[in-house]
């Protein structure tokens, strides 16, 4: 499928599913707030959004009603991975999709010699949100063809779908099945200047992908995880130039992944996002000034990052 087969192919099907109430909002009536907050010091602003449907994302009965999570499903069919104290069945794999959500329109994909699946995120961030899952049930571990993957979707958009990776305990929320998140939104950390990163509350480092290819992004990640491998993570990024994207990555530790104004913070908090859906939390989008939400995204920076 070539790219700008894919690019409208991704566009309209979100489209589609906002229309057939598979999202839990459609885009164009959601009443969704926002705010922008500048950062004198790095240059930028950040993006604050109140997104109040997604709270019914976990609220099953209205999930039912709905139709999009299917009252007749067969739990016996679904699988569930051994490591989830929780026992919920994986909302990854596409056997489950299919026995539990009927109205979601998976896109079949080749990334990296690799099979994948693309899913519009019922309970979206940004306009043409969709989760980008491995057919296989295999581990959020970043490996070669994570990066090479990545790099693939973003180019085969034409650019328009920027491409977030989350380390298991890093914003993964379900770090056995691997995954990525792209959007046609511009993140805030897009807008950083050349030779901000150390201004950037979040420990950055930006890498051009030019002749020397994905090595030198894989060595910048190595270089942090390899320091400790039991509690070192990344998040990473792919945007910029689509002939020569730049790559974001960001050091994580899998002991600081909460922020006092934001609670979990995952990609798009660590680019600059901050979704806020929670009633109890309407008070803090309407009052946090922009050296909170700095704030924020630097109580997740590794002291050592």
């Amino acid at each position: 499928m070539s790219g700008n087969r894919l690019t409208a192919r991704l566009t309209n099907t979100w489209q589609q599913q906002a229309q057939e109430g598979f999202l839990l909002s459609d885009p164009d009536s959601a009443g969704i707030e926002e705010r922008t907050l500048p950062d004198q010091l790095a240059g930028i602003s950040y993006r604050l959004r109140w997104m109040p449907h997604r709270e019914i994302r976990s609220d099953t009965t209205e999930l039912e009603r709905r139709g999009i999570l299917s009252p007749d499903r067969d739990e016996r069919l679904l699988f569930r991975d051994p490591r989830d104290s929780s026992g919920r069945h994986c909302f990854l794999c596409a056997a489950n999709i299919a026995e539990c959500h009927p109205l979601e329109r998976l896109i079949p994909l080749e990334l990296a010699g690799r099979e994948y699946y693309a899913g519009a995120n019922f309970a979206w961030i940004e306009r043409n949100h969709y989760t980008v899952m491995a057919a296989a049930h295999t581990d959020q571990d970043f490996a070669p063809h994570v990066l090479d993957a990545m790099v693939e979707l973003y180019r085969r958009t034409g650019g328009e779908y920027r491409v977030l990776y989350n380390g298991a305990q890093a914003g993964a929320t379900i770090p056995w099945h691997l995954h990525y998140q792209i959007t046609t939104e511009r993140m805030p950390v897009e807008d950083l200047p050349s030779g901000y990163e150390n201004r950037y509350p979040a420990a950055l480092r930006r890498i051009e992908i030019d002749g020397d290819g994905t090595r030198p992004v894989l060595d910048a990640v190595h270089g942090w995880v390899d320091r400790d491998p039991e509690q070192h993570r990344v998040n990473i990024l792919v945007a910029g130039p689509v002939a020569r994207p730049v790559v974001h990555i960001f050091a994580r530790d899998r002991r600081l992944t909460h922020a006092g104004v934001k609670g979990l913070m995952g990609g798009f908090e660590i680019c600059g996002d901050l979704v806020y859906s929670e009633p109890a939390q309407r008070e803090i989008f309407e009052q946090i000034t922009a050296e909170a939400a700095r704030g924020a995204i630097a109580e997740v920076r590794p002291p050592q990052g």
